[in-house]
């Protein structure tokens, strides 16, 4: 979520109008490095070791501009200063995008863009006022408000940026919504239907068996109405029956265990 959402219209206008989007954005300095000798970390810096830079930068001989601009917002060395006084800045905080953030917010208030929403001063006066922070935004004339400057964009630009700002404000901050996925159980058959099938079709004449000689029933009254050899005959078979059975145990464990492999795949 973007803390300062409903400035950040005019935040993108002044990172336009300074030249610094199309830089380094955040870790843009004056000239593009001319006076840092080369490209510099600054999101990685803490405050204090952005105002060493920026007194390097002032004692440069090359800088005749005797400017310290730096960050996507061009904070000059006596304005950071001050910031870091009004707002109690440590100076180990991190110059990152969230502190120049703050700072260019800080600055549209100092120049009374609250005032403005609230009511309490006219858009052109608001339109100058920012004009005198920022050299690249125009007066409402059109014209930069200092001499050898010339503003970047209209004051029509201004004006219809700052439009969104109102209505930002009157809208609120965007509730962000945060999407859950939630997983959608699936059973699962204890055993699958084509190892189900299978075991029914290997041991259905087992039971058949086991049923037919067991206790009481067809089996019973037949094995009753037959002869002595018959029975001889019979229990011979039987017996090699239960041979097999018993020789049969191992093909019932590799069964089994293929039975458990499938469910747990």
């Amino acid at each position: 979520m973007d803390k300062f959402y409903v400035y950040r219209p005019m935040l993108d206008l002044i990172g336009f109008t300074e030249g610094t989007d199309k830089g380094r954005g955040y870790n843009e300095t004056l000239a593009y490095g001319a006076y840092t000798g080369g490209d510099v970390d600054l999101v990685s810096m803490t405050l204090d070791q952005l105002d060493k830079l920026q007194t390097k930068m002032l004692d440069n001989p090359k800088n005749k501009m005797n400017s310290s601009a730096c960050g996507r917002y061009q904070i000059v060395r006596t304005t950071a200063r001050n910031i870091r006084a009004d707002l109690d800045l440590p100076g180990s905080m991190l110059f990152d995008k969230g502190t120049q953030d703050r700072m260019a917010c800080y600055l549209l208030g100092v120049r009374g863009i609250d005032k403005w929403l609230a009511g309490r001063l006219t858009e052109n006066t608001l339109i100058n006022n920012l004009a005198k922070e920022w050299a690249s935004l125009p007066k409402t004339d059109g014209k930069g408000n200092y001499d050898g400057q010339n503003a970047a964009v209209p004051a029509s630009r201004v004006r219809s940026v700052l439009a969104e700002v109102r209505k930002r404000h009157l809208e609120g901050q965007p509730v962000e919504t945060v999407e859950v996925a939630v997983p959608v159980p699936v059973d699962k058959p204890v055993v699958p239907a084509t190892v189900e099938k299978e075991v029914r079709q290997k041991t259905n004449w087992i039971a058949w068996i086991m049923a037919f000689f067991g206790t009481g029933g067809a089996g019973a009254s037949w094995l009753a109405g037959m002869n002595k050899d018959g029975l001889l005959l019979i229990g011979g078979g039987f017996v090699l029956f239960v041979v097999v059975i018993l020789l049969g145990g191992e093909w019932i464990i590799r069964r089994v265990r293929s039975i458990k492999k499938a469910v747990e795949e």
